[in-house]
């Protein structure tokens, strides 16, 4: 194969670039407007804002919006918003939220269980590299906030769920980079004691032991400690009170998230659309290592198009039941207005550039990959070309304070509005329940696959981890 040398940056290239952007007017008229303001002031497309109207016709939100704060937990917001819309209306009480605080407990130290023990079973293995890429990935974010829909019901299954009130936010659990690192650096001082124990054949119990004391203690500290018990009351719309008794977190999970409401956690499935050819649509996959509680399923999914994602979103939505979905969130999203569009900054029009790519050029290229979790809670077909979506997500009214929805006021403000295009480029994933899967065309292709365990398993290190 030939080898093309690079062109330096000699005096004569660099002159020539030099040259070349004094001539450039449409350069100069850039760099005066980009050194006086922000360059998404300057290349906001207002048309694209305009053109996307933020009420719907479906809409199944009836709630003001939840605040995850500067924490990593909107796979868990977004996850127990699906649900609480349905509680509030089924207790008739003006509003509704989920402890998040008590989960994210639990889903720490079980994060911290499963990171520990998934190391050790490398080392006892013979993985003695330090720079092995799977134990690099592990000790990367071990103590990380993120997480996908299965976590969520590993979580509730076990631990239950409660009401805010008991167990509200703390400083740390809305501010977690302190209490990250300081788990991470228990985590991967206990990596370095199992990697010397392993390879002197030693137990290594006692070693996951206290670092797991060690773990729980340091969010124990940021967290405080979760109630195994608490008094379930609370005053409905028309001002009567509801004194229901004591209850245990899994308790309250049984009389709240009842099968009749949820159609049962576990028959959710994730549909994904990963246009890489190198992973087929109409298969099953999973990313190892994928979970957050130690000997449970990988995060597994079906592979599909978009089409087939926007299909099933409108089912469920249809069907009363908002969708869990996962997305690249910033890229072409205007905070403030609430709103998604593809075209919605004309960043190639202000740079002179062209970086138009496929999903699957920046999937492999890490321009683009899952970074949040939101619901969606309406749609609206404007024509049968387009749709537009009504998005629930978990920033507080900070971030799309000016998102207005005509009818319904400040209480909605924190909900913002998706482009069909914006959809295209930019979800990845839907979750819907499993009786959505099947139409008159038949059902889903790879939900069997999944179903059998026929699963193409990809590593941990992939873009869709």
């Amino acid at each position: 194969m030939p080898v093309f040398p690079t062109p330096p940056l000699t005096p004569e290239r660099l002159a020539g670039l030099r040259e070349t952007a004094v001539g450039d007017p449409a350069l100069r008229l850039a760099t005066n407007a980009v050194t006086a303001t922000e360059v998404d002031k300057v290349t906001l497309n207002h048309a694209a804002v305009t053109a996307l109207n933020p009420t719907t016709e479906a809409k199944l939100d009836t709630l003001g919006v939840t605040d995850q704060k500067q924490s990593g937990r909107c796979w868990m917001f977004a996850g127990l918003n699906v649900f609480r819309h349905r509680i509030a209306e089924k207790l008739n009480v003006a509003d509704f939220e989920f402890s998040e605080a008590y989960l994210q407990f639990y889903d720490k130290l079980e994060k911290s269980n499963h990171v520990l023990r998934s190391l050790d079973a490398l080392f006892r293995d013979g993985v003695t590299d330090p720079d092995d890429r799977t134990v690099q990935a592990l000790l990367a974010a071990p103590a990380h906030d993120g997480g996908q829909w299965n976590y969520l019901v590993n979580l509730i299954s076990r631990y239950g769920v409660v009401p805010k009130y008991a167990m509200p936010e703390t400083y740390g659990s809305g501010r977690t980079p302190q209490l990250d690192k300081r788990l991470s650096t228990v985590l991967r001082r206990a990596a370095v004691a199992l990697r010397t124990a392993a390879a002197s054949g030693q137990d290594t119990t006692p070693l996951l032991d206290a670092a797991l004391t060690d773990a729980h203690r340091v969010i124990a500290t940021h967290l405080g400690l979760p109630p195994t018990e608490f008094v379930w009351q609370y005053r409905d719309k028309d001002g009567d009170f509801h004194r229901a008794g004591t209850r245990t977190p899994q308790e309250f999970a049984a009389e709240v998230l009842t099968d009749e409401l949820t159609g049962g956690l576990d028959n959710y499935v994730s549909v994904v659309n990963d246009p890489r050819e190198e992973n087929p649509y109409g298969r099953a996959y999973a990313v190892r290592y994928e979970t957050n509680v130690w000997d449970t399923p990988d995060f597994s999914y079906v592979n599909a198009g978009t089409a087939e994602l926007k299909r099933l979103a409108k089912a469920s939505i249809d069907a009363g039941d908002p969708v869990w979905f996962a997305c690249d969130v910033n890229r072409q999203f205007a905070s403030s207005l609430g709103v998604w569009d593809a075209h919605l900054y004309e960043r190639d029009a202000l740079y002179g550039t062209d970086t138009a790519t496929t999903k699957a050029e920046q999937m492999r290229t890490r321009e683009s990959m899952l970074t949040h979790g939101m619901v969606l809670t309406g749609y609206d077909d404007e024509s049968a070309a387009t749709t537009t979506w009504r998005v629930e997500n978990s920033w507080g009214t900070k971030s799309h304070g000016e998102h207005t929805d005509l009818g319904a006021a400040g209480a909605m403000k924190g909900y913002g509005t998706m482009a069909d295009s914006w959809f295209d480029d930019n979800v990845f994933q839907v979750v819907v329940h499993r009786k959505y899967l099947s139409d008159d065309r038949g059902e889903l292709p790879g939900l069997a696959d999944l179903d059998r365990g026929e699963i193409t398993v990809l590593p941990i290190w992939d873009a869709m981890a």
